[in-house]
């Protein structure tokens, strides 16, 4: 508390000096060289591309919207989209035929590491791309 108060104290302390004539026929020296882009941007290597954002194209909330914009985005970002959909697609199918298997996936008494173990198994056989194993991995050790 007080070093907050005495960082408010002196902050227009500190700006009063900064403005002040006396040291501004100085800071004009400096300034311009600190401040110019050319020689603010002359780096070593050269300057990386950043990554576009990828924006969700319908914001959902909650957990379950948490975990489908994460898995929007990781399938976009590995160009997979249309193939992590399918795959998707294809597990909701087979644990709507297979009573078993859905029973399984979502009993809480089977140890997570179990039912990870055999999720990435089955996902390896069906030849599913990484970015859904690694979701169905972490779906079921996170719940």
């Amino acid at each position: 508390m007080a070093m907050a108060g005495r960082i408010r104290s002196t902050l227009p302390l500190l700006n009063k000096i900064l403005r002040s004539d006396s040291i501004s026929t100085h800071g004009s020296i400096i300034r311009p060289t600190l401040l110019s882009p050319q020689i603010s941007k002359n780096y070593a290597t050269a300057p990386t591309k950043k990554e576009d954002k990828v924006k969700v194209p319908l914001v959902l909330f909650g957990g379950s919207g948490n975990y489908a914009s994460a898995l929007y985005l990781a399938a976009v970002k590995s160009n997979s989209l249309d193939k992590v959909e399918s795959e998707i697609l294809d597990l909701v199918e087979s644990l709507k035929k297979s009573p078993t298997f859905s029973q399984f996936a979502k009993d809480l008494s089977v140890p997570a590491d179990t039912r990870v173990k055999a999720v990435k198994e089955i996902s390896t056989q069906a030849k599913f791309s990484d970015v859904t194993k690694n979701f169905l991995g972490m779906i079921l050790i996170h719940n």
